[in-house]
């Protein structure tokens, strides 16, 4: 891992030199290779479903076999592991639980004899992309979904790349969720047909849902059509820990990021040489025994940051500079880091407060904004599937009180038809 001295001169252009080496470069290719599919599947619908099934993931579908009817076929609680559906089944409950308090309240304001209301209600229909291949998070499909059911969406659909063995804690989310609406469909072709529809696939308002560049560029590309949640970068977090701090622990929460992908970022922001040494030889050693060691290692080589500062309280500057997704305060001085921390998608206060309770069964959700976007956006939640509209009733005595006011504005932005709206209701009529 890179290692920063806060008090170099060149300390922050040092910095934005490293953030800058994860940036996606944009692929002009594969926007034009999206471009055309999203083109194919609005013109030809299911039969370039089929085709692209067949293209990209080597699976032969009929039509018929489009929408997945019977997920009992892909799963057997018998064969699922009884603690691990526990697990998930917790999950819910806890999701469920948080998000609840979430639901917005309507409101209701008298202005000047005005009545004003501000009105909530749950989008009609929205997708969710679930990938299929080697990254498969049956977790982040239950981060999509209870928001969406608390929303009170009425037809939330699931998509996901077609294969001859869906992942079985998949299936069976999707029946103990009560998604009936299944599709095999992945890559731009599934956000096509999400966007357009087909003739099996009618089309969606919104939607949701990481997945791989090809689908970046197509929600991108489709945006304005559909609403979208947000374009998904690399897995992120930043560890605040000092010489008090256990060593492993820190490694551990490192690597928790790195083995998401090797473009993932793990930052470790401490004030001893000594404790970061330490980390450094305690990921060496605990790395040995993962699956994923190859991904950790090129990972933390590409994009693992350590920055040395003597007064960890300042640790707050760099947080909000780099609006990390995920942020771990176990230092003593985390809570009035916390205080100044105003950039970052999800905050874990204290030892034991490591990351991964917040990707599976804490109950908030781990659908965060990357990339910096923590500075503008925030985590997936409830208000996401829904919508706002304003309501404005006048009558007789506030049409009194405001009438003159719009004509005055009306004037100065020269809109006569906005003015004659209201200077022709001063007649009385039958």
């Amino acid at each position: 891992m890179k290692i920063l001295t806060y008090t170099a001169d060149n300390f922050w252009r040092q910095l934005e030199e490293h953030l800058s080496l994860r940036e996606q470069e944009t692929s002009s290719k594969i926007d034009d290779d999206v471009k055309s599919i999203i083109k194919d599947i609005k013109q030809h619908g299911d039969d370039k479903v089929i085709q692209f099934a067949e293209d990209f993931d080597k699976i032969i579908l009929k039509k018929n076999e489009i929408k997945l009817t019977n997920l009992n076929q892909f799963y057997s609680l018998e064969k699922l592991n009884k603690e691990t559906i526990e697990s998930f089944r917790l999950a819910i409950q806890n999701v469920r639980k948080f998000h609840e308090k979430q639901y917005p309240s309507d409101y209701e304001i008298l202005n000047m004899d005005a009545k004003l209301r501000s009105v909530w209600k749950p989008m009609d229909s929205v997708g969710l992309y679930v990938p299929g291949g080697n990254a498969v998070y049956p977790s982040s499909l239950i981060m999509s979904v209870v928001p969406a059911q608390i929303a009170g969406v009425e037809r939330i659909v699931c998509v996901t790349p077609p294969s001859n063995n869906l992942n079985p804690y998949i299936a069976f989310l999707l029946d103990e969720l009560n998604i009936s609406e299944v599709y095999q469909i992945g890559g731009a072709q599934a956000i096509a047909a999400l966007t357009y529809g087909t003739q099996t696939i009618k089309s969606v308002s919104k939607i949701f849902g990481p997945g791989n560049a090809y689908v970046a560029s197509a929600k991108k590309q489709v945006f304005g059509k559909v609403g979208i949640d947000l374009v998904a970068g690399p897995s992120e977090i930043i560890v605040v820990a000092d010489e008090e701090n256990n060593p492993e622990w820190v490694a551990s929460d490192i690597m928790a990021q790195a083995e998401h992908d090797e473009n993932a970022q793990s930052i470790l922001i401490t004030n001893s040489n000594t404790f970061a040494k330490k980390v450094l030889e305690h990921i060496e050693n605990l790395k040995k025994n993962l699956s994923k060691k190859t991904v950790v290692e090129i990972s933390l080589k590409k994009n693992g940051l350590i920055v040395i500062m003597d007064d960890l309280k300042l640790s707050y500057q760099i947080i909000n500079k780099i609006a990390p997704e995920h942020l771990h305060l176990q230092s003593k001085e985390k809570e009035i880091i916390f205080k100044n921390v105003n950039n970052a998608g999800g905050i874990f206060i204290g030892d034991y407060s490591t990351e991964a309770f917040g990707d599976y069964v804490a109950g908030t959700n781990h659908i965060l904004p990357t990339s910096g976007a923590a500075k503008f956006s925030s985590g997936l939640s409830v208000t996401d599937f829904m919508k706002k509209s304003s309501v404005v009733e006048i009558n007789k005595l506030s049409y009194e009180n405001l009438s003159k006011h719009v004509e005055n504005i009306s004037d100065v932005e020269n809109l006569d038809a906005h003015k004659l709206s209201v200077t022709i209701r001063q007649t009385k009529q039958n």
